[in-house]
This record gives C-alpha cells, sequence and structure tokens, in this order.
C-alpha cells in the first residue's frame, strides 16, 4: 500500500471511496465532486499537508482522510476494512492535529460505522454530540411573498443576499452568533467568503438577510441542488440579541417558500443535537431527520 498526499486530479477516485462508505453507512450518498473541489480548495485546506489517500496494487485509492480546523474525516471503503489502514489514518491525522494547534482530536463519524466508532472508542475516544440531515418536501409549501417583509417582530425586512454589500457583515454575525459552538473555529472574512459566499452551489437569490433598520440581525444561506431538486440551508443564524424574536422561523419559512418556488421539491440542511433551539425551529418548520452523523473527540495529546 502506498500513503501519499493527494492531487486535484485524485477527487473522482476519492469521490468514489465516500460514496462507497455513505451508502454502506446511510444508505445515501450525500457528497457530490464539486463539494470536494470546493473543499479541497479552500484557503484553509493546504492538500498536500492535511490530507492523505492510500493507494493499493493497481493504483486504486482506498481510503482518505483530510483534516480541517473544525475536525477530521477519514474513511475506508469497504471492501478493504480490516487491515489496519484506519488506525494508521488515525494515526497521521491525530499528529496533523497536533502540528496545526487543534486542542481536541475530533473526528465525524456516520452513525451506523460500527468499525470506526470501534476504533475511536479503542483510542479513547468518546461520543460528543451528533449532526443531523433533516429534510422536508416542499409539495405543500405556498409562494414566497412578491416582497418579504415581516409583520412580526416590527421593524424587520427581508431581501436576498448581496454578496458585495453583505460579505463582511455576514462574516461578523456568523462569527457571534457561532461563537460557544462546540464545532466552531474561527476564519478569516476571505476564508468565509471562499467557502460560503463563492461555493459552486451557492445562491444569493435564495439566500435571506433580515435587517433591522440599517442593521444587519440575521442571515440565511443556500445553495441550490439542481442535481437533487433541493435547497439545503447551510448556515442560518441569528445575532445572540436578537434570538427568540421569530426572525429564525421567518428566514426558514420564507426560504422554504423560495426554494418551491423556484422549482425545487425538497428542503435539507444539517444541524447540531446539542442545539435545541434551531432543532425546533426545523421540526416547526414539517422537517424530519433523515440521517445522522457523530462526532467523537478526546482531547489532543492525550493517551
Amino acid at each position: 500500500m502506498r500513503y501519499r498526499a493527494p492531487v486535484l486530479d485524485d477527487a473522482p477516485a476519492v469521490l468514489a471511496v465516500l460514496a462507497a462508505r455513505e451508502l454502506a453507512d446511510l444508505g445515501t450518498t450525500i457528497r457530490r465532486l464539486d463539494d470536494l473541489r470546493d473543499e479541497w480548495q479552500a484557503t484553509e485546506l493546504e492538500l498536500d499537508r492535511d490530507a492523505r489517500v492510500v493507494e493499493v496494487q493497481g493504483g486504486r485509492i482506498v481510503a482518505y482522510v483530510g483534516v480541517r480546523r473544525y475536525g477530521t474525516l477519514a474513511v475506508v471503503a469497504p471492501d478493504h476494512e480490516g487491515r489496519g489502514i484506519g488506525a494508521r489514518l488515525l494515526e497521521w491525522a491525530e499528529r496533523r492535529e497536533r502540528e496545526k494547534g487543534h486542542s481536541f482530536h475530533r473526528q465525524w463519524v456516520a452513525g451506523a460505522n460500527a468499525s470506526a466508532r470501534g476504533l475511536l472508542t479503542r483510542a479513547g475516544y468518546t461520543r460528543a454530540r451528533s449532526y443531523r440531515r433533516l429534510t422536508r418536501l416542499l409539495d405543500e409549501v405556498g409562494p414566497a411573498p412578491a416582497v418579504p417583509v415581516l409583520a412580526a417582530p416590527a421593524g424587520v425586512r427581508l431581501r436576498p443576499v448581496d454578496v458585495a454589500r453583505d460579505a463582511l457583515a455576514l462574516h461578523a454575525l456568523d462569527a457571534a452568533s457561532f461563537a460557544d459552538a462546540p464545532d466552531n473555529a474561527p476564519e478569516s472574512p476571505e476564508t468565509f467568503r471562499r467557502e460560503h459566499l463563492e461555493a459552486h452551489d451557492f445562491d444569493p437569490e435564495l439566500s435571506l438577510v433580515a435587517e433591522r433598520g440599517d442593521e444587519v440581525v440575521a442571515f440565511l444561506l443556500a445553495h441550490r441542488r439542481e442535481d437533487e431538486g433541493a435547497g439545503f440551508v447551510a448556515i442560518l443564524a441569528v445575532k445572540p440579541e436578537h434570538q427568540r424574536q421569530g426572525i429564525g422561523t421567518a428566514l426558514v419559512q420564507h426560504a422554504f417558500a423560495g426554494f418551491a418556488a423556484a422549482g425545487l421539491w425538497e428542503a435539507q440542511l444539517m444541524v447540531a443535537s446539542d442545539n435545541p433551539r434551531a432543532l425546533r425551529v426545523y421540526e416547526q418548520a414539517g422537517m424530519a431527520v433523515k440521517l445522522q452523523v457523530d462526532i467523537y473527540e478526546r482531547p489532543a495529546g492525550s493517551a
């Protein structure tokens, strides 16, 4: 076996490993080729230093690991489990996380991946929380209002995202809204813009900003996934001092109406299990859990 850094041309082969793993563990695939290419070309990911692939004889890639600021994803093709590959990738990932100054070793694992859970548990990891993919069919969602102005709370107005105008304000609001989230990793305005506002499927017309006077108090970023007929809510953020006022609920309702008006038939998003307020908002919007990914952690450097 050969362990090496990936190059951009490896993306289709790595996607095949990810797809095989997702089908085995989740019963569906959730990543696409453009998603992987976006991730590999992100400003904070050094592909030659932060990722590795495993090749077997013949050049087939059978495993992949990538270390990001918010955690590590390591996958082994189902037909190559039980050969020690996962353990070697875990050792490499932990070393790279220490080099990057991470305070926690953190791994993302599909809820049904028993072999990965066992490996991490034996290495001293515990499950910290989960992320759930929620979905809702949009066949009963009404049309979006022509001028989406909220009647309540008073003085709040919704409009589409203007990237040039809003980028810095959205970055600052995102940082304030998720400052206490355990998986939050601070990012620069440039990284925020590159990863979220310049993603290949980001749709500013389906995304929304909530303003009170001249102040941006909340926003929702949406991706348009034509191949799935879905609108994906990538981020929903409300300034802490404006939370619990119905603004997030209004953003979700208007976004879903916008998805339906654009001919999309499903709404999708991911939400953390330790964010009960957001879970309530999404459940009230008619969403239900479709799949789950778990986060396993241990303090960096611990035995």
